[in-house]
């Protein structure tokens, strides 16, 4: 086994100070109290980090105490956040009258295991999603809860709590803008006027293949039958969506399976209950523009994660994994 003992330098990185405080070592006793009971879950099994998640994770469960016992920091900000933007303090979880938001839960917990199995960072490109609501992640998370409960009235209150190490505050701050609008009588770009004209109305049209997506450039939006005009870095795609709205006409590859739209013949109802769901966690995949209207008008009912309740799970909570796994692509330009 790796390195069995968490050390303070990442637990000083994750506050962005070098200079301990006088409760940094109570928490990072915490800390390495908490690792062998993570370590004998099968949570992370087959990660080549396997270690490095372990020790993450222990000392996640002590930055969520300390937030928890100054009734303060990231977390607090967090579920506030999320009850005020989504009606319930937590995603994914049936929260009952047993959930007390000044103080630490079960749900808390499992939902802090998720966020660590489901990665969504920089440097870190998606994998894949984890079901929160697996019986292993509930079990290690009723098992640190136990712990975390008895230590929570001799732990001292911090003074120095670390920042957006739960969510980036500039994350939870974005609003999702409402969908462009086309108002009658409004004047639109040229390109969208035409892109309208050709679909009837109709503010998605599909395509299969570069070629096509070109005839439709050249012969329906009037563009120069020029190879350098017509987005040919395209090429190698298909399965087009193209979405007019007052912004301008966006185009999407390699997502027009998913879309439900009586106009789309490209439609693949058991594609998009395997793969519609990366649409929500793949920065650039989907625009998000297409993504919202895809959502608002009942476009992607087949979409879900692929484990049990998946569906369920995926859409009740879609603005939330979006904006978890998306980041800057989420309302991003």
């Amino acid at each position: 086994m790796k390195q069995s003992k968490i050390y303070m330098r990442p637990w000083l990185e994750i506050h962005h100070r070098t200079k301990k405080t006088d409760t940094d070592e109570w928490y990072m006793g915490l800390a390495n109290e908490l690792l062998p009971l993570v370590m004998t879950f099968p949570l992370y099994e087959g990660n080549p980090d396997v270690a490095e998640d372990q020790r993450r994770l222990a000392l996640t469960c002590a930055l969520y105490l300390e937030d928890c016992v100054a009734d303060a920091g990231n977390w607090r900000e967090f579920i506030h956040w999320h009850k005020r933007s989504y009606g319930r303090y937590l995603p994914f979880y049936s929260l009952t009258e047993d959930y007390l938001p000044d103080e630490i839960n079960r749900e808390d917990i499992a939902f802090l295991l998720w966020t660590l199995s489901s990665k969504s960072s920089d440097s870190c490109p998606f994998n894949d999603v984890e079901n929160p609501l697996d019986e292993t992640l509930l079990e290690l998370a009723d098992v640190l809860y136990e712990r975390l409960d008895a230590a929570f009235e001799s732990a001292p209150i911090s003074d120095e709590l670390a920042s957006n190490w739960m969510m980036d505050r500039r994350l939870m701050e974005k609003e999702r803008e409402p969908l462009p609008e086309i108002v009658p009588g409004a004047a639109l770009p040229t390109d969208v006027e035409h892109f309208l004209e050709a679909g009837k109305g109709e503010p998605l049209m599909f395509f299969d293949s570069y070629d096509a997506l070109k005839f439709f450039f050249v012969h329906s939006l009037k563009w120069e039958d020029d190879e350098e005009t017509l987005l040919p870095e395209l090429a190698e795609f298909d399965n087009f969506v193209v979405y007019g709205n007052p912004k301008g006409v966006l185009v999407a590859p390699d997502v027009a399976k998913y879309f439900a739209a009586g106009n789309n013949p490209l439609y693949d109802a058991a594609t998009t209950e395997e793969e519609a769901y990366e649409m929500f966690c793949e920065g650039g995949l989907c625009p998000f523009d297409l993504l919202k209207y895809g959502m608002e008008h009942n476009l992607l009912p087949e979409a879900q994660f692929p484990f049990e309740n998946g569906k369920a799970l995926l859409h009740d909570n879609w603005d939330f994994v979006a904006r978890w796994f998306l980041r800057e692509f989420y309302e991003g330009d």
